[in-house]
């Protein structure tokens, strides 16, 4: 018997989303919850995926019990997977949902286990509850995967002040983002690694490229703010989607270092130990993996007035929020950041903020929202 099933991408899939299903499987197994893992062994079409892969090289974790049995292109897998969670007796049947391109297949899952298992919880981890830069009918969509769950764990007060209206047949929590850094490198050593300078501020944007998360407002932002700091770095690193993929195909902006590529956890951990703060130029965000792996690093974050780095970043204690797509106001923060010494001030603010973040908290929390 197993009392929790989670479904969702496991490593090596490749996004946020797979990296905090794994840490929540590994958080729920520290917690003595062992939880099956239902994940894809066939994911998006080539055809709606943007990126370069959405699959990484190696197997998937072998420390949890993973089977892969969802297939993108399959939604009856999703049935199976529900008579399969119902087979092992789980109390508790927890799925990411990020996009409504699943939203037939989670309907379908949720549907068939409620008439399976109909005393267990069905509960969605919502990273978005629409896709981003979505219209009315995918949005629309996505309302009929999670009109069919009990309980929705969404990251920001902006979502659960929605889902409570569009959403009014499950129950809305507020669940913010986890993180869990690897091993942290001191600065020093981690600029060393990287052929970075000591002694200059560095500024890092870390995610993909996508045009909501406003990379090209950083840009222009950072252009301010060499003319007052000419010394000043900004590491731009992952993938390019879209017009960012121009990005590789001319020389870089002055002071600008870029990683335009997908990052595992080690190489991307690096670049946040290197980094005296974490811009993110967020044109809208529901929630913010970036924003709570800076905090667990002890770095501050820089970046928008926007739901889903409200929850993460307090203004002037664990960073400094400015209104998103303001690249002039972005500008005069990084430098207010440098001149007036807060890196320090803010940094404190991060590491105190960061204990509302770790995994095992996140577990906590969705392990009772299941009665387990």
């Amino acid at each position: 018997m197993t009392n929790v099933v989670l479904l969702g991408p496991v490593p090596p899939w490749r996004s946020g989303i797979a990296d905090q299903t794994v840490r929540l499987a590994r958080a729920m197994s520290r917690l003595g919850e062992v939880p099956l893992v239902l994940t894809f062994s066939r994911m998006y079409p080539r055809a709606l995926y943007p990126g370069e892969s959405d699959r990484g090289d190696g197997g998937f974790p072998p420390d949890l019990d993973v089977l892969p049995v969802l297939d993108g292109f399959d939604p009856l897998s999703f049935r199976r997977a529900a008579e399969l969670a119902a087979a092992r007796g789980a109390r508790l049947a927890a799925a990411a949902f990020w996009t409504s391109v699943f939203a037939p297949h989670l309907a379908l899952f949720l549907s068939s286990h409620r008439a399976e298992a109909p005393d267990a919880v069905r509960l969605l981890l919502c990273h978005n509850l629409a896709d981003h830069e979505a219209g009315a009918p995918r949005r629309a969509l996505a309302r009929f995967a999670l009109r069919r769950a009990d309980v929705l764990a969404v990251q920001n007060e902006g979502d659960l002040a929605t889902a409570r209206v569009e959403v009014p047949e499950a129950r809305a929590v507020l669940v913010p983002h986890p993180s869990e850094p690897g091993p942290l490198v001191p600065r020093g050593e981690a600029r060393e690694r990287l052929g970075l300078p000591q002694g200059v501020p560095v500024f890092l944007f870390s995610g993909l490229l996508r045009p909501y998360k406003g990379w090209d407002v950083l840009l222009e932002a950072f252009r301010e703010v060499r003319k007052v700091l000419p010394e000043a770095v900004l590491l731009l690193a992952g993938e390019p989607w879209g017009e960012a993929k121009a990005l590789a195909e001319r020389p870089a902006p002055p002071g600008v270092h870029l990683f335009l590529r997908f990052l595992p956890d080690g190489e991307r951990g690096l670049l946040f130990d290197a980094c005296d703060a974490v811009v993110c130029p967020y044109r809208h965000a529901t929630g913010s993996g970036i924003a709570a792996d800076a905090v667990s690093h002890g770095r501050p974050v820089l970046g928008s007035d926007v739901p889903g780095l409200a929850v993460v970043v307090e203004d002037g204690v664990s960073g400094l929020l400015v209104p998103p797509g303001d690249a002039h106001a972005l500008a005069a923060a990084m430098v207010r950041f440098v001149r007036d010494g807060l890196a320090e001030r803010l940094s404190a603010g991060a590491v105190a903020l960061a204990e509302r973040f770790t995994p095992e908290a996140h577990a906590r929390t969705v392990l009772a929202l299941g009665g387990c």
